[in-house]
């Protein structure tokens, strides 16, 4: 693999480790009742997780499709392709759902007892993505790619 994509699968690694300080704030401002911290960090959450995904589907996936020197693994990469694109699908309409019912610190704090067990879902939802990311789609990305 040469430099550039090394730098761009160190970058994508670098974006979970803010994802995941991310969460465990807002894990945090709801242990301390900080609607507010939760909120602004929330916001951040959102922003870093699409920015995140837009890498992803900017480069990894059409790396992975047109660009690896391994064809005769093809059909194991595309169902590997398929699989995490159809798993990331179902979180983020997850996400989704959470951003929208959510949208402000009034509605967080109006139904607090909601909002702590709908985020421990989408907390556990993308911290197992962000282990599945680094130890298969990643490691084949590196092996198999440009």
């Amino acid at each position: 693999m040469n430099e550039i994509n090394k730098n761009y699968i160190n970058e994508l690694k670098s974006d979970h480790k803010i994802v995941g300080q991310l969460l465990e704030d807002i894990k945090f401002s709801i242990q301390t009742k900080d609607i507010q911290g939760i909120a602004t960090r929330i916001d951040s959450l959102k922003k870093s997780l699409f920015g995140h995904l837009k890498k992803e589907d900017d480069k990894l996936y059409f790396d992975l499709r047109n660009k690896t020197k391994d064809k005769k693994n093809m059909e194991m990469i595309e169902m590997t392709i398929s699989t995490f694109s159809t798993a990331m699908k179902g979180i983020e309409d997850r996400i989704l759902r959470f951003l929208e019912k959510y949208p402000s610190k009034d509605e967080i704090a109006k139904v607090a007892a909601d909002f702590n067990k709908d985020f421990q879902g989408v907390y556990e939802d993308i911290i197992k993505r962000v282990n599945n990311e680094e130890k298969v789609l990643y490691p084949i990305y590196e092996k198999y790619c440009c």
